[in-house]
Parts: structure tokens; C-alpha cells; sequence
């Protein structure tokens, strides 16, 4: 009965250490996500170059086709979308404006990659958690399976280092009537 309360209270620790690296993991995230410095781009020339367009058009999804980008798909509203892309460059507009133009327009599942903001934080957050619990879980494991085999063979050392002590049945012999200091029988 004694092992279940130091069985609980091993279990509170852990959960209290889990907690408090998902706590620093999602700290660790937010500073990162905050930290960051939007990257401007320099005004575009009035002639859009194809590196401009290339860089834009990865940025996309297709919005009819499953996670395909815009510089793959080869549909007719991946070719218009191409064209837009062209002229809006052409007309001086940096990329950040021309995806806004189409998140507006498609809805933000046409973004190839999800923004570090918000709620995608959070999942992005998840991994992180994961992997340090995962971590966590295995060192737990490890060192209570190793202090366990340290505690057998203290065990298993002291027995052996420990002699037999069986003075008291030589003295049992010894009161026992009927036997001389011989150890033979009167």
C-alpha cells in the first residue's frame, strides 16, 4: 500500500514537468512568430521579370486542383490567374499585395503555406509539444528502468556479500538436551 502514493506522486511530477515544457514550447513559438521581421521586397520595374512571377505564382494554390501550386497546374483558371499575376507585377503592385488580391478573391486556402499567426501557431506548436512529451516519456522510462536494475542487484549483491548466519542453530544444538560438547549424542 505504500507504493501507490509514491506511484501517484511520480505521476503528478511527470504530468507537472509535461505541462510546464508545453507551457515553454508554446512561449518559444509565440517569441519566434514575434520576432520576425516581414521581408521587404524592392519595387518591382514596370517589367515584370519571370523570377517576380515565379516567386509569386509558388506562393499560390491552385484553387480548383488539391494542393497543387500555381506554377505546376496547367488549367485555364491557373493560366488566367498566371496573366493577373503578370499585369498586376506590371503595374508596379509588390507581392504581398497581389496574394492579398487573391486570398480576398479565392479564399486562404489558396496560400501555399500556412501563416505563422494566430490559431496555426498553435498547431504548429503541437509538433514541438510532441516531440519534447515523446522525449520526456522515453528519459522517464529510462531512468526508472535503470534505477530499478541498480536497486535488484543491490539487492542481489547484498545477499550474496551478506554470510549465512547460522550461529543461532549451532546455539539451538548446543541448549538442546541429550547432546554433549562433542556435538555427539550422551
Amino acid at each position: 500500500m505504500r507504493r501507490l502514493p509514491r506511484l501517484t506522486a511520480r505521476i503528478a511530477a511527470l504530468v507537472a514537468a509535461v505541462a510546464v515544457a508545453v507551457c515553454l514550447v508554446c512561449l518559444l513559438c509565440t517569441s519566434i512568430a514575434s520576432a520576425q521581421v516581414p521581408t521587404q521586397t524592392p519595387p518591382p520595374a514596370r517589367t515584370p521579370s519571370d523570377a517576380q512571377q515565379l516567386a509569386v505564382e509558388r506562393q499560390l494554390l491552385c484553387p480548383q486542383c488539391v494542393n497543387e501550386r500555381l506554377d505546376v497546374c496547367a488549367l485555364a483558371i491557373c493560366l488566367d490567374m498566371k496573366r493577373q499575376i503578370r499585369e498586376q507585377l506590371a503595374a508596379g503592385r509588390n507581392s504581398d499585395d497581389i496574394i492579398l488580391f487573391f486570398v480576398t478573391r479565392f479564399g486562404p486556402k489558396v496560400r501555399a503555406e500556412l501563416p505563422r499567426e494566430g490559431f496555426n501557431l498553435v498547431l504548429f506548436g503541437w509538433v514541438g509539444g510532441a516531440i519534447v512529451l515523446s522525449g520526456l516519456a522515453a528519459a522517464y522510462a529510462l531512468y526508472t528502468m535503470r534505477r530499478d536494475s541498480q536497486r535488484r542487484g543491490a539487492r542481489r549483491r547484498a545477499a550474496v556479500a551478506a554470510p549465512a548466519d547460522d550461529r543461532w542453530v549451532d546455539d539451538l544444538l548446543d541448549e538442546a538436551p541429550g547432546r554433549d560438547d562433542a556435538g555427539g549424542a550422551r
